[in-house]
């Protein structure tokens, strides 16, 4: 019943932030509900070191949880890899009935494109360092109530809501066509497939491997939310896993689409949450614009399907 009503507190403050896009115009407070999303973010990877390093003895836990992280990213992205290509083949038209130009991209020196893909990870591992080094080394978050995050992530979703509406996506193209409708639950399948095989690399049970990376690479929200359910450390492996995921789909989907057309699913797949947003200019480049609804309509589904997934695992 807990979990219910949690849910249903995320559930509204995401719908209220879409009311409220939609009374003030979908065309007004564009930028403050952008940047407000950034801000909060920043507040609460910042917040969620805090809470993190006032966990008793978790100095000597750092080496577990970076490992774990890691080994549950790899088992995520075989298992999506693996259930996105069967369903590819069996669904997918083929090239040559497909009829998609893969766009050009400009190539960038080796150096400039390593730059662009760590550039972000590494501010917000950053921050999360920041607020973890303070509450390690020094008394000045005495005061901190772990409260705090749960209004800061209700606020988050408040923005998010805004931000759905005010990019004004039509998906009535996905709906007509099964093979991307179905794009969700590929990525979810085969995300739980690896974690089933969490327990024999990790001490961590298969329900708390599935929820860990029930984020789908959306690593600020997982994160978050599973140390606000009480779990601060397994929401540190969340937010570090799911950030390897979302960092593993720049080298991914370069990489899918050289081998062609039909290895869009995979690259859609693993990009999770992301697709809508952070990877979407490099799906679209590498697989043609024609698919950028369908990654958007995936990134979106992702993220409505994160917050409601990752607390009926714990």
């Amino acid at each position: 019943m807990d979990t219910l009503w949690y849910l249903a507190k995320l559930a509204l403050a995401l719908l209220l932030g879409v009311a409220a896009a939609r009374t003030l115009g979908i065309h007004r407070f564009t930028r403050v509900s952008a940047y407000a999303q950034t801000v909060l973010v920043w507040l609460l990877l910042f917040f969620m070191g805090v809470n993190t390093g006032g966990i008793e003895g978790i100095s000597s836990q750092f080496g577990t949880i970076g490992l774990s992280a890691l080994v549950l990213t790899l088992l995520a992205v075989a298992g999506t890899i693996l259930v996105s290509l069967i369903f590819s083949f069996l669904l997918s038209p083929s090239a040559k009935e497909e009829g998609i130009a893969i766009a050009k991209r400009k190539e960038q020196s080796l150096l400039r494109r390593f730059y662009d893909i760590i550039k972000e990870p590494m501010l917000l591992v950053g921050i999360v360092l920041v607020g973890l080094a303070l509450r390690l080394g020094t008394n000045l978050f005495l005061w901190f109530d772990s409260s705090l995050v749960t209004y800061l992530l209700y606020t988050l979703l408040f923005f998010v809501g805004m931000g759905m509406v005010h990019k004004k996506i039509s998906f009535k193209g996905v709906f007509a066509d099964r093979s991307l409708f179905l794009l969700p639950l590929y990525t979810i399948a085969g995300t739980y497939l690896g974690a089933l095989l969490a327990p024999l690399l990790t001490p961590y049970t298969v329900s708390e491997a599935m929820g860990m990376l029930s984020g789908f690479g959306w690593y600020s929200l997982s994160g978050i939310l599973i140390s606000d359910l009480g779990f601060p450390v397994l929401g540190s492996i969340s937010f570090l896993s799911n950030l390897l995921r979302e960092s593993f789909s720049f080298f991914l989907i370069p990489l899918f689409g050289r081998l062609g057309k039909r290895f869009y699913y995979p690259a859609v797949c693993n990009a999770g949450a992301t697709s809508m947003d952070v990877t979407l200019v490099l799906l679209s480049s590498h697989f043609g614009t024609r698919t950028m609804v369908g990654s958007i309509y995936h990134g979106v589904i992702m993220s409505l399907a994160a917050p409601l997934l990752i607390p009926f695992f714990f």
